[in-house]
């Protein structure tokens, strides 16, 4: 087993972590006057740190941060998948919420114990610094899910100080990020040196930690949020969010030197399917392992990935696969949007040549069977890596979308009928267990910084950032993006995201960040979803409980309050 997982559990049955949110007693979760005095005892209480990404990253925070944008829908009433989201009702958002500020409690005394504690400095600052990575990834999730939230970096070691923290107000979510980056650059990155083997990309740091790599992706995304909110029509903004976009610079620059030229020799195209675990590309993964000794450390995000399931007939949606296990779940998975992958008019009413076809992924190995009025595997065409008209297939299709299965040429019921894609094999898992998988999720790779370096020299008026446009179009097997203007580049860096990271629990960050979430969705989600997505819906409210232990002069959801929500 992973070692840093068995340390997780171990520590999660030692220690007892306190209870969550910001309406926590305090305790600490071990006797901090006569722990942390050797090394081990310092990763026994970072491993509890990791704890809660385990109940965040899960098949309900897919749906929240994909499953409701222009790339995918769920047919699910759920209210995540349903939009049905208020203070009162904050569905996923309480346990992003909840469990976010547990984790931060915990990385608070983790780094205030070991950052006391009598180790040598050589020894200390390197895991006061993985805290720090930690910590800086769960304000990560909550700025991006809540806008600005409240801020603390202080243990939890007094009520005094817990009724300080229980009255805090939001801080707002680019002074929580700038405040995070420069902690980042100053106190945690320069830690994880060559000396102390720290220096590593994600896949090769020891036991899986977070780190060096996890830091600077940090770093980036952070100083690209920043940039993104300034009005840039406004010229001490536009100033504000330049500086920002150099700020991003400096951790990507640090990335592509660790890790070079993104091309399929370095990091082959087939790893970037969630079975292949820790690959070379990581930055971070949520570790998930099944053993032998029946401890298992899991989650769901497969069960809504996959197609629908048939267990009286062993199919998919239609289609049988060898070596998937036989206790797959009956969920109904994620479907492509219009924009995304649906090849003609989904009434039917018109035939393909007659109809608008566009698709991100255009053109598609598929084609259409005039008579039959079906789709079908064009065989010939995904062998040749072209359609006959000489457009290139990309390669990155027989991953991120269902169509079918591609050895036997048979087509998903759904993609026969309708032209409507399934959520691709990348994330589904050949031994789930009901809904549980043991698949790793993927949360920051190679590519992603890629494309970011590539948006931060557009926004920058560098033509180079064509280069790095075209490093992730090659490794899929496509033509070259030629340069027109930055404008359109920037367009298709977009474009290029959803390509390469669609389904990578991002999709909504960054429609978000780019401050087209509402306009985008509502246009292209499906499913009668379209009429239910609102503009205050880009944010989760902060839950309505947080907000009276608060006060509700302290913290509310004015967005959700002026649409008469509670």
């Amino acid at each position: 087993m992973n070692k840093i997982i068995k340390r997780i559990i171990i520590a999660a049955v030692v220690f007892s972590a306190v209870a969550c949110s910001l309406k926590e007693e305090p305790t600490s979760f071990v006797n901090k006057h006569n722990f942390y005095k050797t090394k081990d005892q310092c990763y026994a209480a970072l491993n509890v740190c990791y704890a809660q990404f385990n109940n965040i990253y899960k098949a309900n925070f897919m749906i929240a941060v994909e499953g409701c944008t222009d790339l995918w829908h769920s047919k699910s009433s759920s209210g995540d998948a349903s939009l049905e989201i208020s203070p009162s009702k904050p569905q996923f958002g309480a346990t992003v919420w909840e469990q976010s500020y547990k984790g931060i409690k915990n990385c608070n005394e983790a780094i205030a114990n070991i950052d006391r504690s009598k180790l040598d400095d050589s020894v200390k600052k390197p895991l006061a610094a993985e805290g720090r990575v930690i910590r800086a990834m769960y304000y990560y999730i909550l700025t991006c899910m809540f806008d600005g939230v409240p801020f603390y970096t202080c243990m939890v070691d007094s009520y005094h100080v817990q009724d300080s923290i229980r009255a805090l107000p939001r801080t707002p979510a680019d002074t929580v990020r700038a405040m995070l980056y420069r902690d980042l650059r100053d106190n945690a990155i320069p830690y994880f040196t060559k000396e102390n083997g720290l220096k590593v990309r994600g896949g090769d740091a020891p036991d899986n930690r977070s780190g060096y790599a996890h830091g600077l992706m940090l770093m980036a995304k952070m100083a690209m949020w920043n940039a993104c909110s300034q009005d840039k029509n406004n010229p001490k903004e536009s100033a504000y969010s330049k500086m920002w976009f150099n700020n991003a610079l400096v951790p990507l620059n640090a990335l592509e030197e660790l890790y070079e030229v993104l091309d399929e020799k370095s990091y082959p195209l087939e790893q970037t399917q969630w079975k292949y675990k820790n690959i070379a590309e990581s930055i971070f993964e949520i570790q998930h392992e099944y053993s032998s000794d029946g401890i298992r450390y899991h989650a769901d995000v497969a069960s809504i990935m996959m197609p629908k399931y048939d267990r009286v007939n062993d199919l998919f949606d239609g289609v049988r696969f060898e070596n998937y296990t036989k206790t797959l779940p009956g969920w109904d998975g994620l479907r492509s949007n219009n924009y995304f992958a649906v090849f003609r008019n989904v009434s039917g009413q018109e035939d393909i040549e007659d109809s608008k076809q566009y698709s991100l992924f255009s053109p598609l190995p598929v084609s259409y069977d005039l008579q039959k009025k079906e789709y079908k595997f064009d065989i010939q065409a995904w062998q040749n890596g072209q359609k006959a008209d000489g457009r290139k297939i990309d390669r990155r299709v027989q991953y991120v979308l269902g169509l079918g299965n591609f050895d036997t040429e048979k087509v998903f019921n759904e993609t026969r009928k309708y032209g409507i894609a399934w959520a691709g094999p990348k994330f589904w898992c050949t031994d789930i267990l009901n809904t549980y998988d043991s698949n790793n999720y993927r949360v920051f790779r190679y590519a992603d910084a890629v494309l970011m370096k590539a948006e931060v020299l557009a926004e920058l008026g560098d033509e180079t950032c064509v280069d790095y446009i075209n490093q992730v179009r090659g490794r899929a097997g496509v033509d070259d993006y030629v340069f027109e203007s930055f404008e359109k580049t920037i367009e298709f860096i977009r474009e290029e995201r959803a390509r390469e990271l669609g389904g990578e629990f991002m999709r909504k960050f960054d429609l978000v960040r780019w401050g087209i979430w509402y306009e985008q969705t509502q246009k292209h989600i499906k499913g009668g979803k379209d009429k239910l997505v609102k503009p205050y819906h880009r944010y989760y409210p902060i839950p309505d409980k947080q907000c009276a232990l608060a006060g509700y002069d302290v913290l509310d959801n004015p967005e959700y309050k002026n649409a008469g929500l509670n």
